[in-house]
């Protein structure tokens, strides 16, 4: 498989890690969604990290503190839950600029503290310091999982069948909700809740994994187009995306028509692929393997979007009709 020219954030990892030597003490290092450490007793120890900085991933007037402190912890089990494992522990640094009040921190907190809750993390330290710029906060997540089910970006086959959990769509549309800057109607207000308060889909994660049916896997944060790039580019696969299969709810071409009505146009389909921050899992399988898998995880929704292959293509089809499906958001 020839793979397409990397875009700026790809290119720019691989540049970083062909500076480091081999790592070793690793059993998976850069490239995927966490880092995995060999650990006693047939365990591997996974690590993330994200940072995430005001302006750049969020704004401070979209919503309370707690709803950002939950957010950026999401995020980081959501890779954890890519992997296959169970998050155990967590560190978080905030860097806080001279303005922003203590009372806001410890909103922050709070929500951090409700999610950890909710998945089991213990918050076991970090760092606090004032900042000369923007509010900016990161994450490190520490999790497990038995060697033999880590799951990775590497092991997606030809004909294999590609998964998604879960709906599509509906982070994206939030996020457009809140920068219309238009108070938004009540009934689109789920919208907003997947982009502000995520539920990284750890259970799921963990029953694919248990299942042993599972080729590949990864989180959709940057979109489904970009992430399965990253994943065909991990496993040297084509894909086939069928675009009438993409879970795209109501919900979200009821927001898009909102929008288009205010004079932002919003389209549904580029809101699926493109739009990000879902927190989903994007995954393979051989095609007998669905109907154990989705039993598995009932009551979520599992959508069968495409199909792997041995080209050097990924494809967007509609019908008999097929074209490249390009790289969505990267950070550079």
């Amino acid at each position: 498989m020839t793979a397409a020219p990397l875009p700026g954030e790809d290119a720019l990892i691989a540049a970083l890690a062909g500076c480091l030597p081999p790592a070793r003490h690793a059993r998976l290092a850069i490239g995927d969604d966490a880092a995995a450490v060999e650990w006693p007793g047939g365990e591997l120890l996974l690590i993330t990290t994200d940072l995430l900085m005001e302006h750049v991933h969020f704004r401070l007037a979209w919503g309370d503190p707690g709803a950002l402190g939950w957010k950026g912890l999401a995020q980081n089990l959501s890779d954890i839950a890519a992997m296959g494992g169970t998050p155990t522990h967590a560190v978080v640094a905030l860097a806080a600029p001279p303005a922003w009040p203590a009372e806001d921190a410890v909103a922050l907190y709070r929500g951090i503290a409700r999610l950890a809750e909710d998945a089991g993390v213990d918050i076991i330290g970090g760092d606090t310091i004032r900042s000369a710029g923007p509010l900016t906060l990161t994450f490190t997540v520490l999790g497990r999982v038995a060697a033999g089910e880590l799951l990775t970006r590497a092991g997606a086959r030809p004909g294999d069948a590609l998964y998604v959990t879960g709906a599509l769509g509906l982070a994206a549309a939030g996020l457009r909700l809140l920068e219309s800057g238009v108070r938004w109607p009540d009934a689109l207000q789920p919208c907003v809740d997947a982009q502000m308060c995520p539920r990284p889909r750890l259970a799921a994660a963990r029953a694919l994994a248990a299942s042993g049916l599972v080729t590949a896997m990864m989180d959709l944060s940057d979109g489904v187009a970009t992430d399965l790039h990253r994943l065909c580019r991990m496993s040297g696969v084509g894909a086939r995306v069928e675009r009438d299969a993409l879970p795209v709810p109501p919900l979200v071409n009821d927001a898009g028509g909102w929008l288009a009505a205010r004079g932002t146009p919003a389209d549904p389909l580029a809101l699926a692929l493109y739009g990000g921050e879902d927190f989903e899992l994007l995954f393979t399988a051989p095609p007998a393997a669905e109907a154990p898998l989705r039993a598995r995880l009932a009551p979520l929704p599992l959508a069968r979007i495409g199909s792997m292959d041995d080209s050097a293509d990924i494809l967007l089809a509609h019908g008999a009709h097929a074209e490249p499906l390009p790289w969505g958001f990267t950070h550079f």
